[in-house]
């Protein structure tokens, strides 16, 4: 998706300096795809940060409250499902900021079709 949004913003950069009905009508459409996609990924990182947020207090929960003996594996796998969604959630924000950014640029492109720069 970064390479598309990218890709999109400078075609549609070239193609802005010519602005038509058509063209302004496309860039519409695509901005609003690109924006739909935006909130999806912005759903997608809540949850994973969500779920960050419950494992990682389960994580503390058990290490402090389990006796070692018993507690040792279930603090292990909580560990290990905390780096893993730690991971995952910050690749899905750094992907989430990268939609945000882009579609703020072809927002700022929409106002230089309409003649608003």
């Amino acid at each position: 998706m970064d390479k598309k949004l990218k890709n999109y913003i400078e075609e549609i950069t070239k193609a802005s300096k010519h602005p038509s009905a058509e063209l302004i009508n496309y860039h519409k459409t695509i901005t609003a795809q690109f924006q739909h996609e935006r909130l999806i990924h912005l759903i997608v990182t809540m949850f994973f940060a969500l779920f960050l947020i419950i494992f990682f207090a389960l994580f503390l929960f058990s290490a402090i409250s389990l006796p070692d003996n018993v507690g040792l594996p279930i603090i292990f796998c909580l560990g290990v499902i905390t780096l893993i969604l730690l991971i995952v959630t910050l690749f899905y924000i750094r992907h989430y900021y990268q939609l945000e950014n882009g579609t703020q640029k072809l927002e700022d492109i929409t106002k230089k079709l309409y003649g608003r720069d």
